[in-house]
């Protein structure tokens, strides 16, 4: 345990040297303001030849004092403030000036969410309802008042939902570690960004209080996120009331890898460990997204390290190498185009590719810290690669892991199958089968994610009389099922 920890203190100190300006402290009341948003303001002044910021305010009939903590990062611009800031420096693109995910905060993001605001929001439940049965579900899906008042709100998102497993093990893993909560996913959890994202502003900032009177009524200090949109938005709408308003945020906002370090560090020896987790872990994340991208993929890094068992062998930033599956996530243009794999011979290509980075490393599982890569990347996993999120390694080491059913989907490959396999759970839910074949569709992409026949046939995955390899109720499929 000695050599991980200090090889994870090394690869913090790393990403400290190279993220110095990313600063960000996770408590929006104590005095310090943190960096919301990372922006090339000053750049593209300076080269539009204005000196002073002062200069640009008055040219974007801005409040000069707003602008200094704009071009700082203590605040965002708002839709209007951020047209007349391009028209001021020239029309400058907007990706120019702030990277696409504040860009969909801004509302200044084309193309943004491919539907309504509560679509956005809803989209991801068919998963749940595919890969997990009505009395499974642990967490609340309207915002309801307990009986007694809790220590912390934990606001899992909507996204999440489309991998329900995280759900299922943040809420285990909390209860193992005897935090007083209240966990709500779906529209219950979520920030309200597709709101501010469609360019409603008044809906979004509705959503965002809303969450913020019912964290309070709970009794909650802390409100706990997923999804790093959602951290990053709630500290957007914090700045802006603070510096336009002069209203302090009342509520600690934490992501869910720090708040769980957090904890575990707190328990120390009281740890209630009931195994080791032996696995040579690559921490992935995208650490040159933001500020907050960075804070959280250096909490993955310190939690892995502190599970019995585990040892952090590197990190990975997604978004740098083009071989990374999720690198065409909010893909700044200046990259250029970026090709997802289309054909079964292009997944299986990645799937090798991957499997032989992650090796050269010395890691035979991938955590990733967002909850959409750890979706994308457990696509490629393999009898070489297991891909798995650190809630979830942290839940094995508890004893209260569960089964990622969609992954194994995604590797089964064939729509009928799975509908066969998860009629026990979507018929919970009063579902028709042709509603569940509609889903499960979508969850197999055409099947291009299938496993390699040879990665179910033998080893851990070998074939049993008359049982199908790849079992999505028990989540058994390449990457999945570890060897005895």
């Amino acid at each position: 345990m000695g050599q991980s920890v200090r090889w994870t203190r090394m690869l913090v100190a790393d990403f400290v040297r190279r993220r110095r300006r990313m600063s960000l402290t996770d408590h929006v009341t104590d005095g310090n303001s943190p960096v919301v948003a990372i922006n090339q303001l000053a750049e593209e002044r300076r080269a539009a030849g204005l000196a002073t910021s002062a200069e640009l305010a008055a040219r974007a009939a801005i409040d000069p004092v707003l602008y200094e903590r704009m071009e700082a990062g203590h605040l965002l611009p708002t839709k209007a403030e951020f047209d007349r800031l391009r028209e001021a420096l020239g029309g400058v693109a907007p990706e120019r000036l702030y990277r696409v995910d504040i860009l969909q905060i801004l509302g200044a993001a084309e193309g943004y969410g491919g539907g309504t605001a509560r679509n956005i929001i809803e989209r991801n439940r068919g998963s749940e309802r595919l890969f997990v049965a009505q009395d499974e579900v642990t967490w609340l899906e309207r915002r309801e008042i307990p009986r007694e008042k809790v220590d912390a709100f934990l606001s899992m998102s909507c996204g999440t939902l489309a991998s329900p497993h995280l759900l299922l093990d943040t809420v285990a893993a909390a209860r193992a570690l005897g935090i007083s909560f209240v966990a709500t996913a779906g529209a219950a959890g979520c920030c309200g960004k597709p709101y501010l994202g469609l360019g409603q502003y008044d809906a979004g900032e509705s959503f965002s209080q809303a969450k913020i009177r019912y964290a309070q009524s709970i009794g909650a200090t802390t409100t706990v996120v997923w999804c790093t949109a959602d951290q990053q938005t709630a500290l957007n709408a914090a700045a802006h009331r603070k510096f336009r308003d002069g209203i302090e945020h009342p509520i600690r906002e934490m992501q869910i890898l720090g708040f769980l370090e957090e904890h575990v560090r707190a328990l120390g020896d009281r740890m209630p460990w009931k195994r080791e987790v032996r696995r040579s872990v690559l921490a992935e994340g995208h650490g040159e997204y933001s500020n907050v991208h960075t804070a959280a993929f250096e909490a993955e890094v310190r939690l892995l390290s502190l599970i019995p068992g585990v040892e952090v062998v590197g990190t990975y930033d997604g978004s740098i190498e083009d071989r990374s599956p999720c690198a065409g996530r909010s893909r700044p243009a200046w990259r250029g185009p970026w090709k997802a794999d289309s054909t079964p011979e292009e997944v299986q290509a990645r799937r090798v590719a991957l499997a032989d980075m992650a090796a050269s490393y010395g890691a035979d599982t991938v955590a990733c810290q967002h909850q959409g890569c750890h979706q994308i990347w457990g696509r490629y996993a393999s009898d070489r690669l297991a891909v798995r999120h650190a809630v979830s390694i942290l839940a094995e080491a508890l004893g209260c892991e569960h089964p990622d059913r969609a992954q194994a989907a995604a590797q089964l490959g064939d729509a009928a199958a799975v509908v066969e396999q998860t009629r026990p759970i979507w018929r919970t839910w009063g579902m028709t089968e042709d509603e569940a074949l509609e889903l499960a569709r979508m969850q197999v992409a055409g099947g291009i994610f299938a496993a390699d026949p040879l990665s179910c046939g033998h080893g851990a995955h070998g074939r049993e009389a008359g049982v199908i390899p790849i079992d999505v109720l028990l989540g058994r499929s390449p990457g999945l099922v570890r060897p005895a």
